[in-house]
């Protein structure tokens, strides 16, 4: 049997686990998949021991994603330049490191969605993975708002290469820029963890309204179903999208560059729900 699994801290709320180990059964493989709660120091033994067990691959979650890169042998374009990994192949003994999360992203939302002007809040993980794979699926102007911190004029920088120079950062408390901006955007990403615990949200029911009625509104927390934003969304009409179909999206490319076989997105989705 070939171990695959999780790399994470802490490791135990993952789903990834049902998820995976319901595909791989599904296709009959020799094959488990197991969360490994890694502690930060320990992530170097970590991966001698995932070498010395032979494993065929691992995902990689929090606080991983950037600093697995100096253990691995190759790394694919995107994780390249996101300068972060999510997903582990192992290739006749060499690791090799891929991300999924901005593909994942795309693909889960509906193709005939409009999304010329998309406004992402935070610049985060999960942001700069969407930001870096925009543009691959018809993104043509990318407002990123965050709050102004020390490193302000990097972050510009990156976010104008990550998002192939579609994307540009603003000032969250920008109150004019924001309300331009939400009043012509198509869809509203929110990839900031605010809301995931508590009723807190970056947006007000009166920035909400200024949504046009076509926009889709996406929050990427999957663990609170039903954020403030969403809410706030939802009644005023507009469509919504919480973080769980990119959850599948991600894992069930992960699953495909490992097996090299299509995943089932639905039997994935159920496995998580149940």
């Amino acid at each position: 049997m070939t171990l695959y699994g999780l790399i994470a801290h802490p490791a135990g709320h993952s789903r990834s686990p049902q998820m995976q180990n319901k595909m791989i059964a599904e296709y009959g493989i020799d094959a488990h998949y197991h969360a490994f709660d890694i502690l930060p120091e320990k992530l170097e033994e970590a991966i001698v021991g995932l070498k010395a067990l032979h494993v065929g691959g691992f995902n990689v979650s929090t606080p991983f994603k950037n600093e697995i890169i100096q253990y691995l042998d190759e790394l694919s374009p995107i994780s390249q330049r996101l300068y972060a990994v999510n997903t582990v192949k192992s290739v006749k003994g060499r690791l090799i490191g891929t991300n999924t999360d901005g593909d994942g992203f795309w693909q889960s939302i509906n193709s005939r969605q409009p999304k010329e002007t998309v406004i992402v809040l935070g610049t985060g993980g999960a942001a700069r993975s969407v930001i870096a794979t925009a543009k691959l699926y018809g993104v043509r102007e990318l407002i990123v708002f965050n709050r102004v911190h020390e490193d302000w004029h990097e972050r510009k920088a990156e976010i104008s290469y990550l998002s192939e120079g579609i994307g540009y950062l603003e000032d969250l408390a920008d109150n004019q820029m924001l309300t331009k901006a939400l009043k012509r955007a198509d869809m509203l990403i929110n990839a900031t963890t605010v809301g995931m615990n508590d009723l807190r949200t970056l947006l007000t029911d009166l920035q909400i309204a200024l949504l046009p009625q076509h926009a889709l509104v996406v929050d990427m927390i999957y663990r609170n179903q039903q954020t403030t934003l969403l809410k706030s969304a939802n009644q005023r009409g507009l469509v919504t999208l919480n973080g769980l179909p990119m959850l599948v999206n991600q894992g069930a490319l992960s699953f495909e560059y490992w097996f090299d076989k299509p995943a089932d997105r639905n039997l994935m989705k159920k496995a998580i729900e149940e």
